[in-house]
């Protein structure tokens, strides 16, 4: 009996503990998180919708705050996500009574071993989405989509709904640049999630919008809560990194997040080893031997002028650049390679043991270097050695009445207005600058041109476009119709071709066509006496002078900048030892023309006015009764000067063989690498050398001589430097 009771009493005590057990297990899974998220577990209870007007309210009714996102497959469909929420209390499908709802499906499913809800709404209409939580409610609020009417009415522009792409399609494909990039904007994206973790978020973009993201392992659990409506998505990325003090780096089309900290310290890695990098390249270039090699340029200039450098040697090293060096000038009017032609440009890229010398004589440059520099060098002299297109000036110096600019005028627009079946389209010139002094006078120059040319205020230049010639630019065809329009004019007598220059000018240089006479100046010159018994003849020119500087574009046409003067005697104005005046008439204008267009400059007025005198023989010269047998009659003409100028361009493409290397017509973008440090990163520009760091190798060491294959020069032993 006693072996019994004592069994028991055992038995009893093994009880208690045993119960003491499970209840501390109990309470530390309660303590645990896994314990705390399981009771914590948002638990979905019912749903509901509510239609009020045009407004119909889903109603999501919950435990806890449900944390969501909202997406839309389509214009007819949308879809609120409920990660980590358990709908085992609501219902598989719902039936909405509402214009803009049909039904409400709930979709539950497991991710990770927690618990996804999904709500599918079918939509009846095109809806704008809005929701928000209120405490442990998740309202999702549906308006219909404003008209395009109703928008204009009301003054609002409504709102486009987003369109996320679908997954074969990516937006940077469709926007044609990647996030990282400068002007990238995203597809609208639609957030409303409370503390989600960001790889959920990070996933979601890269489901809807085919973006490829790596998390690195310094990034932890970060939760998230953010409200956003029709933002794009790089801005929503970029403020939740923010945020959270993350970073990003673009590497092609992955976005790899990481921490800050560590995004700095690779940073500071990379520019380490890169300097390390170029540290070891500057010191075995430093050894590496030097290379001279002659380059022959045919059409690029090697200094400003030949002259200044024929029959000597000029020497820029790469310490001792002078100032006027520094840099090379875009080509312009006065030259192919600038007004200090190709040096320059080859001085700034030398390195610090590099020079060059200059032989003005033959239009060569020798550079010495070490041989990854040389190669540079070659290469771009190549691409900058290349011929100048030209253009083929005609000019037609036509003498008409004052009518023909204006019936020529209205015949070319009559002609494109019929050809078009609209209004003309000609381009008016400007920028004329006419300058005149003297008096009309009656008479021509010794080569034909009208003297006394005055420019009244009825001058044909003040008309309008379509009513006369001058300031018209037009294209090939327009230029074979005034071609035929000048020569129906010539047989009718309104007009004449007093002269058909042409010349042909490389690009970016001035051609000039000039016409006229010398006029003697008689000068007395003093004496020492004080008198004036020594004369000086000088020889003015009076002449016709059309300066044209074509300026051919990428486009195919002709910039030309025309200056026409006119220079003509004027015998009513002299000095006192009859020496007569000069009227001078000057035009400038800039006006651009197509390959093989015409464009017409005029304006210049001759008018004459002569007096005839018939009257019977015997009777009229009788004094007072005479005048009943003559007869009086005043003749008065106004001609015009026009000057019709045709660019043509002729490539440089000679015997029909392409030129080697030539650049072709258009943008052109070519990357020629610079292997060798230059003298100063910062200013572009050779930094002062001195002869420690020139001569980097003994004197008695080799020096290795490069000849290029196409030089078929001797080529000299290389210079050494004391």
């Amino acid at each position: 009996m006693a072996y019994i009771k004592t069994f028991l009493a055992a038995t009893a005590r093994g009880a208690l503990v045993l119960l003491a057990v499970c209840s501390l297990q109990l309470l530390a899974l309660g303590d645990s998180p896994v314990g705390a998220a399981a009771v914590r577990t948002p638990v979905a209870t019912s749903l509901r919708a509510i239609t009020s007007g045009e407004t119909t309210l889903i109603e999501i009714s919950g435990t806890a705050p449900m944390p969501f996102t909202v997406r839309r497959p389509d214009a007819r469909q949308l879809v609120v996500e409920l990660p980590g929420v358990d709908a085992s209390q609501l219902s598989a499908s719902y039936s909405v009574s509402s214009p803009l709802v049909a039904t409400v499906a709930v979709k539950r499913a497991l991710r990770g071993g927690d618990p996804v809800a999904s709500l599918e709404v079918s939509l009846r209409a095109p809806v704008r989405e809005r929701s928000r939580l209120e405490g442990s409610q998740l309202v999702v609020e549906l308006t219909p989509e404003a008209s395009d009417a109703s928008a204009a009415e009301g003054g609002a522009q409504a709102r486009p709904a987003p369109s996320p792409a679908s997954p074969n399609q990516t937006p940077q494909a469709s926007q044609g640049s990647q996030y990282g990039q400068p002007g990238f904007v995203g597809e609208p994206i639609n957030l409303n999630v409370v503390n989600a973790d960001i790889r959920d978020i990070l996933n979601y973009i890269t489901e809807q919008y085919g973006v490829n993201f790596v998390v690195d392992s310094s990034v932890g659990r970060v939760p998230v809560t953010i409200n956003v409506t029709d933002v794009p998505w790089n801005f929503a990325l970029d403020s939740i990194l923010k945020a959270n003090r993350l970073g990003v780096e673009v590497d092609g089309n992955i976005l790899r997040v990481a921490t800050l900290n560590v995004l700095k310290d690779e940073a500071k890695i990379r520019a380490e080893e890169e300097a390390a990098r170029a540290n070891l390249r500057e010191a075995q270039l430093s050894n590496a031997p030097l290379v001279t090699e002659i380059i022959r340029l045919n059409y690029a200039r090697a200094g400003g002028t030949l002259a200044g450098f024929a029959g000597s040697t000029a020497d820029f090293a790469g310490g001792k650049t002078p100032q006027s060096f520094s840099g090379g000038s875009g080509g312009d009017s006065s030259g192919s390679s600038g007004e200090q032609g190709i040096l320059p440009i080859i001085a700034r890229r030398l390195s610090r043991r590099g020079g060059i010398e200059v032989d003005g004589r033959s239009n060569t440059l020798i550079v010495t270097d070490v041989k990854e520099n040389i190669d540079s060098i070659r290469r771009l002299v190549q691409l900058l050695d290349q011929p100048e297109p030209q253009v083929e000036i005609e000019t037609r110096i036509v003498i008409a009445n004052r009518n023909f600019s204006r019936d020529l005028g209205v015949q070319l627009s009559a002609a494109v207005i019929s050809a078009r079946g609209g209004n003309a389209g000609f381009n008016t010139s400007s920028g004329i600058d006419r300058t005149r002094t003297g008096n009309p006078l009656i008479g021509t120059n010794p080569f034909g041109v009208p003297q006394g040319i005055q420019n009244p205020s009825g001058s044909s230049l003040g008309a309008n476009a379509p009513n006369t010639v001058i300031g018209l630019t037009t294209g090939i065809f327009g230029t074979a119709q005034i071609s035929a329009l000048i020569t129906a004019a010539e047989s009718k007598g309104q007009a004449k071709i007093i002269a058909t220059p042409r010349v042909t000018a490389l690009n970016n240089r001035p051609a000039q066509i000039e016409s006229g006479s010398q006029l003697p100046v008689v000068t007395p010159q003093q004496s020492a006496g004080g008198a004036s018994g020594v004369f000086t003849t000088t020889f003015v020119s009076v002449p016709l002078r059309l300066s044209v500087t074509p300026q051919i574009t990428d486009a195919g046409t002709v910039i030309l900048h025309v200056t026409m003067e006119n220079n003509s005697i004027n015998l009513t104005l002299t000095n006192s030892l009859g020496t007569p005046g000069i009227d001078t008439q000057r035009m400038s204008t800039e006006v651009l023309v197509p390959d093989g267009g015409t464009t017409v400059v005029g304006g210049v007025l001759n008018d004459r006015e002569s007096e005839t005198q018939n009257r019977t023989p015997g009777l009229g010269s009788l004094p007072v009764l005479g005048n009943l047998f003559k007869r009086k009659a005043v003749l008065r003409n106004s001609d015009e000067i026009l000057f019709f100028i045709t660019p043509r361009i002729y490539r440089p493409d000679y015997l029909g063989r392409r030129v080697e290397n030539a650049p072709s017509t258009g943008t052109n973008s070519v990357t020629i690498p610079q292997p060798v440090p230059l003298g100063n990163p910062t200013t572009n520009t050779p930094v002062p050398t001195t002869p420690s760091q020139q001569q980097q190798q003994p004197q008695t060491a080799p020096v290795i001589i490069q000849t290029p294959a196409a030089t078929q020069t001797e080529t000299p032993p290389a210079p050494t430097r004391p």
